[in-house]
Protein backbone atom coordinates (compact mmCIF):
# COMPACT_ATOMS: atom_id res chain seq x y z
CA UNK A 1 0.00 0.00 0.00
CA UNK A 2 1.32 3.36 -0.83
CA UNK A 3 2.13 5.88 1.97
CA UNK A 4 -0.18 8.33 3.07
CA UNK A 5 0.75 11.36 4.38
CA UNK A 6 -1.64 13.23 7.34
CA UNK A 7 -3.33 14.80 5.17
CA UNK A 8 -4.72 11.69 3.67
CA UNK A 9 -4.20 10.03 6.42
CA UNK A 10 -7.21 12.48 8.19
CA UNK A 11 -9.41 12.38 5.18
CA UNK A 12 -9.32 8.59 5.25
CA UNK A 13 -10.43 8.29 9.10
CA UNK A 14 -13.20 10.76 8.25
CA UNK A 15 -14.32 8.80 5.50
CA UNK A 16 -14.55 5.76 7.31
CA UNK A 17 -16.67 7.10 10.03
CA UNK A 18 -19.00 8.96 7.44
CA UNK A 19 -19.33 5.94 5.51
CA UNK A 20 -20.99 4.45 9.05
CA UNK A 21 -23.53 6.81 8.99
CA UNK A 22 -24.28 7.22 5.00
CA UNK A 23 -27.95 5.22 4.37
CA UNK A 24 -27.13 4.00 0.61
CA UNK A 25 -24.29 1.68 0.33
CA UNK A 26 -21.82 3.08 3.15
CA UNK A 27 -21.77 0.41 5.35
CA UNK A 28 -20.95 -1.83 2.55
CA UNK A 29 -17.87 0.40 2.42
CA UNK A 30 -16.87 0.69 6.11
CA UNK A 31 -14.97 -2.90 6.69
CA UNK A 32 -12.63 -2.37 3.83
CA UNK A 33 -12.01 1.30 4.73
CA UNK A 34 -11.76 0.49 8.34
CA UNK A 35 -9.19 -2.07 7.16
CA UNK A 36 -7.03 0.52 5.35
CA UNK A 37 -7.14 2.57 8.65
CA UNK A 38 -5.78 -0.48 10.64
CA UNK A 39 -2.75 -1.13 7.95
CA UNK A 40 -2.02 2.57 8.18
CA UNK A 41 -2.25 2.77 12.04
CA UNK A 42 -4.07 6.05 10.61
CA UNK A 43 -4.69 7.47 14.31
CA UNK A 44 -0.94 7.47 14.73
CA UNK A 45 -0.88 10.98 13.18
CA UNK A 46 -3.41 12.70 10.95
CA UNK A 47 -4.38 16.31 10.30
CA UNK A 48 -7.99 16.69 11.35
CA UNK A 49 -9.77 19.93 10.74
CA UNK A 50 -6.76 21.70 10.09
CA UNK A 51 -4.77 20.32 13.54
CA UNK A 52 -2.64 18.05 13.60
CA UNK A 53 -3.91 14.89 16.03
CA UNK A 54 -2.29 12.07 17.46
CA UNK A 55 -3.67 9.26 19.29
CA UNK A 56 -1.92 6.17 20.87
CA UNK A 57 -4.77 3.23 19.72
CA UNK A 58 -7.18 2.38 17.66
CA UNK A 59 -9.78 2.34 20.46
CA UNK A 60 -8.60 6.03 21.25
CA UNK A 61 -9.74 6.81 17.40
CA UNK A 62 -13.35 5.15 17.98
CA UNK A 63 -14.19 6.35 21.36
CA UNK A 64 -12.53 9.64 21.54
CA UNK A 65 -14.58 12.81 21.31
CA UNK A 66 -14.56 14.39 17.82
CA UNK A 67 -12.62 15.86 16.27
CA UNK A 68 -9.81 13.94 17.98
CA UNK A 69 -11.76 10.70 17.33
CA UNK A 70 -15.40 9.60 16.25
CA UNK A 71 -16.89 9.30 19.50
CA UNK A 72 -18.77 5.93 18.63
CA UNK A 73 -19.08 3.34 20.80
CA UNK A 74 -16.63 -0.32 20.04
CA UNK A 75 -19.77 -2.81 20.09
CA UNK A 76 -21.20 -0.22 17.25
CA UNK A 77 -17.97 -0.82 15.05
CA UNK A 78 -17.92 -4.96 15.82
CA UNK A 79 -21.51 -4.99 14.63
CA UNK A 80 -21.25 -3.42 11.40
CA UNK A 81 -17.90 -5.49 10.65
CA UNK A 82 -18.92 -9.00 12.30
CA UNK A 83 -19.82 -10.40 8.57
CA UNK A 84 -16.16 -9.36 7.29
CA UNK A 85 -13.80 -12.20 8.72
CA UNK A 86 -11.29 -10.49 7.42
CA UNK A 87 -11.62 -7.26 8.91
CA UNK A 88 -12.72 -8.60 12.22
CA UNK A 89 -9.83 -10.21 13.09
CA UNK A 90 -7.75 -6.99 12.17
CA UNK A 91 -9.83 -5.50 14.38
CA UNK A 92 -9.16 -7.52 17.62
CA UNK A 93 -5.84 -7.68 16.54
CA UNK A 94 -5.28 -3.83 16.41
CA UNK A 95 -7.33 -3.89 19.60
CA UNK A 96 -4.43 -5.71 21.59
CA UNK A 97 -1.14 -3.57 23.00
CA UNK A 98 2.83 -4.69 22.27
CA UNK A 99 3.83 -8.42 22.00
CA UNK A 100 0.10 -9.14 21.90
CA UNK A 101 -0.32 -8.19 25.40
CA UNK A 102 -4.00 -6.31 26.30
CA UNK A 103 -3.29 -2.67 26.64
CA UNK A 104 -4.78 -0.66 28.77
CA UNK A 105 -7.41 0.38 25.86
CA UNK A 106 -8.13 -3.44 24.99
CA UNK A 107 -11.55 -3.40 23.93
CA UNK A 108 -14.89 -5.36 25.34
CA UNK A 109 -14.28 -8.30 22.74
CA UNK A 110 -10.24 -9.10 24.34
CA UNK A 111 -11.60 -9.22 27.80
CA UNK A 112 -14.38 -11.42 26.71
CA UNK A 113 -12.22 -13.76 25.06
CA UNK A 114 -9.88 -13.74 28.57
CA UNK A 115 -13.24 -14.27 30.64
CA UNK A 116 -15.15 -17.18 28.64
CA UNK A 117 -12.43 -19.32 27.06
CA UNK A 118 -15.61 -21.41 25.79
CA UNK A 119 -17.22 -18.27 23.87
CA UNK A 120 -18.80 -18.61 20.67
CA UNK A 121 -19.00 -14.55 19.54
CA UNK A 122 -17.64 -14.61 15.92
CA UNK A 123 -14.20 -12.49 17.43
CA UNK A 124 -13.87 -15.53 19.58
CA UNK A 125 -14.49 -18.43 16.63
CA UNK A 126 -12.17 -16.21 14.06
CA UNK A 127 -9.69 -16.62 16.83
CA UNK A 128 -9.63 -20.06 17.38
CA UNK A 129 -9.71 -20.81 13.94
CA UNK A 130 -6.34 -18.73 13.67
CA UNK A 131 -4.56 -20.54 16.18
CA UNK A 132 -5.88 -24.23 15.92
CA UNK A 133 -6.85 -24.51 12.52
CA UNK A 134 -4.32 -25.52 9.58
CA UNK A 135 -3.45 -22.50 7.00
CA UNK A 136 -5.51 -23.54 4.20
CA UNK A 137 -8.65 -23.76 6.72
CA UNK A 138 -7.66 -19.93 7.96
CA UNK A 139 -7.60 -18.72 4.62
CA UNK A 140 -11.20 -20.15 3.36
CA UNK A 141 -12.42 -18.62 6.50
CA UNK A 142 -10.42 -15.25 6.04
CA UNK A 143 -11.83 -15.12 2.39
CA UNK A 144 -15.35 -15.72 4.03
CA UNK A 145 -15.84 -19.28 1.42
CA UNK A 146 -15.93 -20.87 4.69
CA UNK A 147 -17.52 -19.81 8.44
CA UNK A 148 -15.97 -19.65 11.53
CA UNK A 149 -18.06 -22.30 13.39
CA UNK A 150 -17.96 -24.41 10.51
CA UNK A 151 -14.63 -24.33 10.33
CA UNK A 152 -14.09 -25.43 14.26
CA UNK A 153 -16.85 -28.06 13.66
CA UNK A 154 -14.70 -29.94 10.60
CA UNK A 155 -11.94 -29.70 12.39
CA UNK A 156 -13.45 -31.67 15.79
CA UNK A 157 -13.07 -28.55 17.83
CA UNK A 158 -16.66 -27.80 18.72
CA UNK A 159 -19.52 -29.72 18.06
CA UNK A 160 -22.67 -29.28 15.90
CA UNK A 161 -25.33 -28.10 18.20
CA UNK A 162 -28.23 -27.51 16.19
CA UNK A 163 -29.26 -29.07 12.64
CA UNK A 164 -32.28 -28.80 10.43
CA UNK A 165 -32.42 -32.42 8.43
CA UNK A 166 -35.09 -32.55 5.43
CA UNK A 167 -38.02 -34.86 5.63
CA UNK A 168 -36.75 -36.73 3.06
CA UNK A 169 -34.87 -39.80 4.75
CA UNK A 170 -32.21 -40.05 1.39
CA UNK A 171 -31.77 -36.16 1.81
CA UNK A 172 -31.59 -36.38 5.45
CA UNK A 173 -28.67 -38.73 5.36
CA UNK A 174 -26.91 -37.12 2.71
CA UNK A 175 -27.08 -33.72 4.72
CA UNK A 176 -25.51 -35.63 7.94
CA UNK A 177 -23.11 -36.95 5.67
CA UNK A 178 -21.79 -33.32 4.79
CA UNK A 179 -22.18 -32.38 8.57
CA UNK A 180 -21.09 -35.37 10.51
CA UNK A 181 -19.04 -37.06 7.90
CA UNK A 182 -19.13 -40.58 6.17
CA UNK A 183 -18.20 -42.89 9.40
CA UNK A 184 -20.77 -40.94 11.58
CA UNK A 185 -23.67 -41.91 9.15
CA UNK A 186 -21.92 -45.51 9.03
CA UNK A 187 -22.00 -45.52 12.48
CA UNK A 188 -25.50 -44.22 12.77
CA UNK A 189 -26.88 -46.63 10.61
CA UNK A 190 -24.98 -49.50 12.42
CA UNK A 191 -26.68 -48.03 15.83
CA UNK A 192 -30.31 -48.54 14.19
CA UNK A 193 -29.63 -51.86 12.92
CA UNK A 194 -28.74 -52.82 16.56
CA UNK A 195 -31.46 -51.31 17.95
CA UNK A 196 -34.03 -52.81 15.56
CA UNK A 197 -32.45 -56.48 16.39
CA UNK A 198 -33.87 -56.15 19.80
Amino acid sequence: MTKLNEIELGQLCQSTIESLYEATGGMKQFPGLLKKIIETKAWLRRISSGKVVELTSLRELITAKPVRGWGEDIKTVEAVIRNDPECLAMFREAMQGISGRPSVESSYIVTTLKQQPTGNSRAYSIARVQSQCDAKTVAAVMAGKMSANGALVKAGLRDVRQIYLPREPAKAVEKLRKVFGLKFVNAMLVENTRLNKH
